[in-house]
């Protein structure tokens, strides 16, 4: 794996096992798997498929494309409607649209000129239905789209609702999912106002539906960021459609809630001081569909890399056990960010470690060591090496006293360099504490039982120079013949870190 990759994984974590002046290091990319899940999860563009599925209607002549863009330029109303109707069939096909001949053809410019017919509902709502087919493509079909002067008529229908203002939230939502430039866009049209009355429990459960996912793309996409305080004052409506029944409102709604996370603490402060937001997205963690519970797992994710007090909040809300069940639940996507997230508790302050190993989640965690999911065992990994570096000598007491060593010293042999790399972090601090309280000795041991020592030992011939040298640290440090100079404290199989005698723990 290339620096740069290692070090753009590294800024997932608050605490990425290098010292604690990063405790507080931000996410700059998840990885590319989990950005693909993303992608799948939440689609960026919808295509409005016909009700007619595939069927020509009898009744209607099959037109060409030419032959539409000619109608669409007809002086007759009814003959610009059929051919509008046409358009919009033609691009709903379910197997390959023809979106680019349609654009060749002409097309674009006589469909966002009838979206300025008031006079014919119908004739806006079949234009303004292709032009969200179009806008379904490629980013050149998007392209077109806009520079055709769409966006602003269909703002202008989207402030007037009914069914054309569905349909031009929809249009709108796919511009906007098509990246930063095309989003700001719309956003610079003033869509915002125009859809935050649609963004409303009480509006028809298609509209909202259709509202949210579009809010869900304007929020969405980096480099650059959205403008927050263009999408901020949706924040209280989102805040309430948290609480709605409908799986697809709460899923969009979590997902713009992780897009808007997912940068500095400054927007975690403002989403999180929304009135009533953080315990219901919480609460959504433990939602029975997976396609809510995995975006509002990203969102209270992103959240937890925040400051000391913004994690303290998410903690107070209740977070622990649902992530601990979700540690559980058997889907990998969802074990592995949920172990994400614990890791960014794990390099919190001594405090929140505390919470986290009292809300008894250790054991489940280090049962995710042992997962069939490389991923999964590579972000508990992670967690474990917080624990090793800012855990208090009683944290490290409970952490051994789970079992963790054996599964932990496993993954030395992981064919994933930065897996092995953590793991090695973790071990260097782990006997770095144990050096504090004359504990080297039976740690070694144990680790020699459970094999950690052989495996240590042939990380000496690994490729990568960076574990190699962390391995050559481990054993000369600590794996060599020294007289014992004091007698650890040992109850069955586990080594307490404590003070002997009268002796105080001092840090």
């Amino acid at each position: 794996m290339s620096d740069g990759v290692n070090r753009s994984r590294l800024a997932s974590y608050k605490n990425a096992g290098q010292g604690v002046t990063e405790l507080r290091r931000k996410r700059a990319e998840l990885s590319v798997s989990l950005r693909k899940q993303a992608r799948d999860e939440q689609l960026l563009k919808r295509r409005a498929m016909s009700p007619e599925a595939g069927e020509e209607p009898e009744t209607e002549k099959v037109m060409t494309p030419s032959e539409i863009v000619q109608g669409l330029k007809s002086s007759d109303l009814s003959v610009k409607t059929a051919s509008a109707r046409a358009a919009r069939r033609m691009l709903s096909r379910e197997q390959n649209p023809p979106i680019t001949v349609m654009v060749n053809a002409g097309v674009i410019q006589p469909l966002v000129s009838s979206l300025d017919r008031d006079d014919c509902p119908d004739l806006q709502f079949e234009a303004a239905w292709a032009i969200t087919n179009i806008a379904s493509g490629t980013h050149d079909h998007t392209l077109a789209v806009i520079e055709g002067g769409a966006i602003p008529k269909l703002v202008n229908l989207l402030s007037a609702g009914g069914a054309v203002g569905e349909q031009s939230a929809w249009a709108l939502g796919n511009i906007a999912g098509d990246g930063p430039i095309p989003r700001d866009s719309v956003l610079a049209a003033s869509a915002l106002p125009a859809l935050l009355p649609h963004l409303s429990i009480g509006a028809p459960p298609a509209t909202l539906r259709t509202a949210v996912w579009t809010y869900s793309n304007l929020c969405r996409n980096k480099n650059p960021l959205v403008r927050f305080e263009l999408v901020s004052p949706a924040l209280p409506a989102i805040s309430e459609l948290l609480t709605v029944a409908d799986q697809d409102v709460l899923a969009d709604a979590c997902w713009a809630l992780s897009y808007l996370t997912d940068g500095p603490d400054e927007r975690i402060e403002a989403v999180q001081s929304t009135p009533h937001l953080l315990g219901r997205l919480v609460s959504l963690l433990s939602h029975r569909a997976a396609s809510v519970r995995t975006p509002a797992l990203r969102a209270v994710g992103n959240m937890l890399t925040g400051s000391d007090r913004q994690t303290d909040r998410v903690l107070e809300a209740g977070c622990l056990d649902p992530l601990a069940t979700l540690l559980k639940c058997g889907r990998s996507s969802l074990v592995k960010e949920a172990a994400w997230a614990l890791s960014n508790v794990f390099a919190g302050t001594s405090q929140q470690i505390q919470i986290a190993i009292d809300s008894g989640v250790l054991p489940v965690l280090v049962s995710v060591l042992s997962a069939d999911d490389a991923k999964c065992q590579k972000e508990a990994a992670w967690a474990i090496s917080n624990v090793c570096l800012g855990g208090t000598p009683a944290q490290l007491d409970r952490l051994i006293g789970a079992g963790f060593l054996e599964p932990y010293c496993a993954l030395l042999e992981a064919p994933d360099q930065r897996t092995v790399a953590v793991v090695l972090d973790g071990l260097a601090h782990l006997l770095q504490a144990a050096a504090k309280f004359g504990q080297v000795d039976p740690l070694c041991v144990k680790l020699e039982e459970v094999g950690a020592l052989d495996r240590i030992e042939g990380l000496q011939q690994h490729e990568n120079e960076q574990i190699y040298r962390k391995a050559l640290h481990i054993l000369d440090t600590y794996f060599v013949d020294q007289e014992d100079q004091s007698q650890p404290e040992q109850i069955g199989d586990e080594y307490h870190f404590s003070a002997h005698d009268d002796q105080q723990i001092q840090f």
